[in-house]
């Protein structure tokens, strides 16, 4: 009976204790909070594992293309390998690489965006000269960069479309096709081209025709045909603003005397003329 007794006064004891009350309640609260921060972390990691593990491997959103300047996007995105399976984990350098094998295009750049998109930026090649090649027994225009690429054969839009460019002679291709590219000893003559084209395009404009006489040893010369004049302009290798200003300068002079020019002469240094036999 007395053990009982005292059972009993512990209970009552415990039951009116503060700490032990202060113990349940905070159990209580304890209890669903728990339950609230699981639910939280499962939806967190739900998030995270479709953003970083899902949405990558998910068709692009958003394919955007910079640049297409007389290129199809059909064209592009065939090249480049992208479909509707294509994601944004699928994009790779080789994408980049492969677009490059399209001639009209000089550079490009491939730039993802975190998670399902990316943009394409191109760099078309820009024609610095044109020329001509007979395929299949017709005659077609073809167009150089300031690197000696053929890059489009015929007119096709983009940077071709009305340009005024010097034609190009004395070359003979064989096998021709878009991504050909001219000698290594040639490159000079295109690069002078390209700089004329950014620095003095009106001087540039004003050549119809330069030919290029072949040497021995991969040497040449150039001989100009302007577009207001019938005489033929000879001047070694090189193509520079400054000759150019002093040829027209004495095309003007000679004009003005009412010389029948045939040729102009400045290989030597030293500028001389042949006048048309009558």
């Amino acid at each position: 009976m007395e053990y009982r007794a005292a059972m009993g006064y512990n209970a009552v004891m415990d039951e009116n204790d503060p700490a032990g009350a202060e113990k349940k309640e905070n159990f209580k609260f304890e209890k669903p909070l728990k339950r609230i921060l699981i639910a939280c972390s499962i939806l967190l990691a739900g998030e995270l594992l479709w953003l970083f593990v899902i949405s990558p491997c998910m068709p692009l959103g958003t394919v955007d293309i910079k640049g297409l300047d007389g290129i199809s996007r059909t064209v592009v995105l065939e090249h480049a390998g992208i479909d509707s399976r294509s994601s944004f984990m699928s994009v790779n350098a080789a994408m980049a690489e492969a677009l490059l094998a399209i001639p009209a295009i000089e550079k490009v750049k491939v730039v993802k965006h975190f998670p399902d998109s990316i943009e394409i930026v191109i760099t078309n090649r820009v024609p610095v000269a044109a020329g001509t090649a007979d395929i299949g027994g017709r005659t077609f225009p073809v167009f150089f960069d300031k690197d000696g690429v053929l890059f489009q054969i015929g007119r096709g839009g983009g940077a071709t479309e009305g340009a005024a460019l010097p034609v190009i002679s004395g070359l003979v291709f064989e096998n021709i096709e878009p991504g050909l590219r001219l000698p290594e000893f040639l490159l000079p003559l295109f690069n002078e081209l390209h700089t004329l084209r950014i620095d003095a395009p009106e001087l540039l404009s004003t050549i119809s025709e330069i030919q290029i006489n072949k040497k021995k040893y991969d040497a040449y010369e150039l001989t100009l045909y302007p577009v207001h004049n019938p005489a033929r302009i000879r001047i070694g290798q090189h193509i520079t603003e400054d000759k150019l200003r002093y040829m027209l300068l004495l095309l003007d002079v000679l004009n003005e005397r009412g010389v029948a020019l045939d040729e102009l002469d400045f290989r030597t240094g030293t500028a001389s003329y042949k006048v048309r036999e009558m």
